[in-house]
């Protein structure tokens, strides 16, 4: 996990030194007051964000406490260490605290099977998985600040647990499932860095709840704490309303799962990190303009108002200087660099 983290702390570095160089000083920022008034103004603040990409979560949690049960198949169970073992043979033990813990009786105890007290030895179980978010959020950027809310949808991969000790008697284990949902509810607060006519930086936070889907998490045995969300959004403006951006980021987050008969909270760590790439669209200041026969290809005035010229998809400047949409003449593309007469 280490390798994992250094580039992702180096991103952080960058960005904050960035920000320390430009704190004294404003960002290059034409200030412009919209000419249709302060709603569109208003409106022109909003921004839509969509992304997906691919996680990894690194699972983590400690027995100490509750005895185990390593039988020799690989099947491993927690007992109540003040619990009398009857015989050859365990009364009550638990499997599946993960996310849904379960009781079994009469469990057998072979000679080769492992028992292990964990009131003198604590161990600890570590796995990881992957996943895949699929994210939605809306936003408003005051000056260099943005705030806002989102939900995500993740699709999981379960994970295989291996001990943090005793690896010649304790096996790894894996979840009773393959894969899982989590849904985040987040609010959203950020700060651009840097930003230039073609690039943006910016650090920002998400802050929120999650929950893990009932049909493989029991919700009557887990209790979900807040979780953080912190990550650097490298952005590239295609047009004034049009974004692609990447986004590295580093997430905490844990629940706690009770164990029945055993009364015996568990608390697991989930700490993961994310590779996100997707898309800002902001909503427009300015209208399209509404005359059908005019072929303005900058931002023009109609009567008393300013509309956006309606000759440009959304993924090109709306109001682009001299060859900024197309920067390449037609002569020099593909074929046409043979051809005497191009057009």
């Amino acid at each position: 996990m280490q390798k994992l983290l250094k580039p992702f702390f180096i991103c952080i570095v960058l960005a904050f030194g960035t920000f320390i160089a430009t704190a004294q000083q404003p960002m290059e920022k034409k200030k412009q007051k919209n000419p249709n008034g302060a709603f569109s103004k208003f409106i022109g603040g909003f921004s839509l964000h969509a992304s997906t990409g691919f996680g990894m979560t690194f699972f983590s949690h400690e027995i100490q406490g509750p005895g185990i049960l390593q039988q020799k198949d690989g099947n491993v169970y927690l007992f109540d260490n003040f619990y009398v073992i009857g015989g050859d043979s365990l009364n009550t033990g638990y499997t599946g605290w993960t996310n849904n813990a379960q009781s079994s009786s009469n469990i057998p105890i072979g000679d080769e099977d492992f028992l292990l007290g964990t009131d003198t030895l604590a161990i600890k179980y570590k796995g990881a998985g992957g996943s895949i978010p699929f994210s939605v959020a809306v936003s408003y950027t005051f000056d260099r600040y943005r705030f806002g809310g989102g939900v995500t949808y993740e699709q999981s991969f379960a994970a295989k647990y291996y001990p943090n000790a005793l690896t010649n008697d304790l096996q790894p284990f894996k979840t009773d499932f393959v894969t899982s949902s989590i849904t985040r509810y987040y609010g959203y607060v950020g700060g651009e860095v840097f930003r230039s006519i073609r690039h943006t930086i910016a650090i920002d936070a998400m802050i929120g709840t999650f929950k893990y889907g009932k049909k493989k998490f029991n919700p009557d045995q887990i209790k979900y704490k807040l979780f953080v969300n912190i990550g650097v959004s490298f952005e590239r403006s295609l047009s004034e309303y049009f974004k692609v951006f990447v986004r590295p980021s580093l997430e905490i987050k844990r629940y706690e799962l009770t164990i029945p008969g055993l009364n015996y909270a568990l608390t697991h760590s989930a700490p993961a990190m994310y590779f996100s790439i997707g898309a800002i669209i902001r909503i427009p200041d300015l209208n399209k303009c509404p005359v059908s026969q005019c072929h303005s290809q900058i931002n023009h005035r109609h009567g008393g108002n300013v509309y956006r010229s309606k000759m440009h998809p959304f993924w090109k400047w709306q109001n682009p200087n001299y060859g900024q949409n197309y920067p390449q003449l037609i002569k020099y593309k593909g074929k046409n660099k043979k051809k005497k007469n191009p057009y």
